[in-house]
């Protein structure tokens, strides 16, 4: 489950959305062309940011930009620009491409804003800023304006699903399979199946979704494998989820979410130092707060500190991950509800309610403790880390039996559940009830 140690579960709202070709990576940032850009943008044509970008070895982006000069005057020409640079900030996270994706859709809305392509590239922006009101409303527009096209159920599910409103994201799920069973639906009826508990279903439907894969599009495969990495890491399979970060790595070289999933692997294997590397790369390439939190870990007290720091300076847009950073280590209760409370404005899926859990029984609000983490579980999700809030909070709620037995289950979904609260529980509990089994 991604509690903020890969947020954003379904990052693959894009990554698979539309079958897009492959394109290879580059290193430089955009970020100096952004601002020079942006300072002339007045004084030039249309989406002159986006077009203004000089493709390197991006054959992809250099299509589409000569499409929109061939019809500058064509909505679909801009959006499928803009489609394509969210497609290359995927591969490459690097957030200048969100730039020139927005400034495509501007110019895509000024000669029509309801055309299906920039319905779409209006819903995949609406996912990146966490607008997932809004991408609702732009999904069913999109579903209303072309029905028989599986990328619009498969937004509006992606945007219930953030929601939290998880029958009407399996409707529409079930009906985009149900027009085009290919990666694109197998992976989000994978992650379906492991919310309802289904461990089993959902790696055998992310099988699916891989074999349904293209070379030309290695980025949604390689997304697919860190789907399928991230569920044996969350079952204590340090080697199973370390070989699918390495065949995604293959697939896309410093891929980032494939980056953090190495990272997470060694750590769950006991090899800090191994984990630190990729780590390092991943947050160089995007500092995204669970990342900067995840190497915060690792580091001594001084960079450990800097570290904080920077999270906290990007907290108000990624609140979730300080939150629960502050809830397990038990410090800042007050401030780690707040969080987890933004957190809730945007989102009310089950990871919400867990982090609001942790968050509230470290603030000593028991009643409410107990009732956001029966809304994390109400699916039966088999994972590790909810079990382990539900023990803190029975303990902190005076229900000793309680504690014990949602330890337990922890524990038996992963022997090697976050062993900061699992220490936590095994002190305040009795350990000879509670040895923790060895690693496999």
């Amino acid at each position: 489950m991604r509690i903020d140690k890969n947020h954003t579960r379904f990052a693959l709202i894009l990554a698979g959305a539309f079958g897009l070709l492959g394109l290879g990576y580059v290193a430089t940032s955009k970020a100096d062309h952004v601002a020079q850009a942006e300072a002339q943008s007045a004084e030039m044509p249309r989406a002159s940011l986006a077009l203004g970008y000089q493709p390197n070895d991006e054959p992809r982006i250099a299509a589409a930009q000569a499409g929109v000069r061939r019809h500058p005057e064509s909505a679909e020409a801009y959006a499928q620009l803009a489609i394509v640079m969210l497609q290359r900030k995927r591969e490459t996270a690097d957030a200048a491409y969100l730039q020139y994706a927005i400034d495509a859709i501007d110019a895509a809305r000024a000669i029509d804003a309801e055309a299906s392509d920039v319905l779409v590239a209006r819903c995949l922006v609406a996912h990146e800023h966490h607008r997932f009101v809004e991408a609702r409303e732009l999904a069913s527009k999109l579903v209303a304006s072309v029905p028989d096209e599986p990328t619009g159920h498969l937004l509006l599910g992606d945007a219930h699903l953030e929601l939290g409103d998880y029958d009407a994201a399996l409707k529409a799920y079930q009906r985009a399979l149900d027009l085009r069973p290919d990666l694109r639906s197998y992976n989000r009826a994978a992650h379906l199946r492991w919310l309802h508990g289904d461990d089993k279903g959902a790696m055998s439907l992310l099988e699916l979704a891989i074999e349904a894969g293209s070379p030309r599009d290695p980025e949604s495969m390689a997304w697919c494998f860190v789907d399928l990495g991230d569920i044996y890491r969350e079952r204590g399979d340090a080697q199973r989820a370390l070989r699918a970060a390495q065949r995604a790595l293959e697939l896309v070289p410093n891929y980032h979410p494939a980056l953090v999933l190495e990272a997470q692997a060694h750590l769950l294997a006991g090899d800090a130092k191994s984990a630190r590397r990729p780590l390092e790369r991943a947050v160089k390439r995007h500092p995204r707060v669970q990342d900067l939190l995840l190497l915060a870990e690792i580091s001594d007290a001084k960079e450990r500190n800097a570290l904080l720091g920077r999270a906290e300076a990007l907290a108000a847009d990624d609140p979730r991950p300080l939150a629960l950073y502050y809830a397990r280590h038990a410090v800042k209760a007050e401030r780690a509800v707040e969080l987890a409370e933004l957190e809730l404005e945007a989102r009310h899926g089950i990871e919400a309610h867990a982090v609001h859990a942790l968050a509230l029984v470290r603030a000593g609000r028991h009643a409410d403790a107990e009732r956001a983490i029966g809304r994390a579980l109400a699916l039966g999700t088999q994972d590790a880390d909810l079990y382990l809030y539900r023990a803190l909070a029975r303990w902190a709620a005076g229900d000793r039996e309680g504690a014990v037995n949602a330890l337990s289950r922890a524990l038996e979904i992963n022997p090697a559940a976050d062993p900061l609260l699992a220490t936590e529980l095994s002190t305040k509990l009795s350990p000879s009830k509670l040895r923790r089994e060895e690693r496999p």
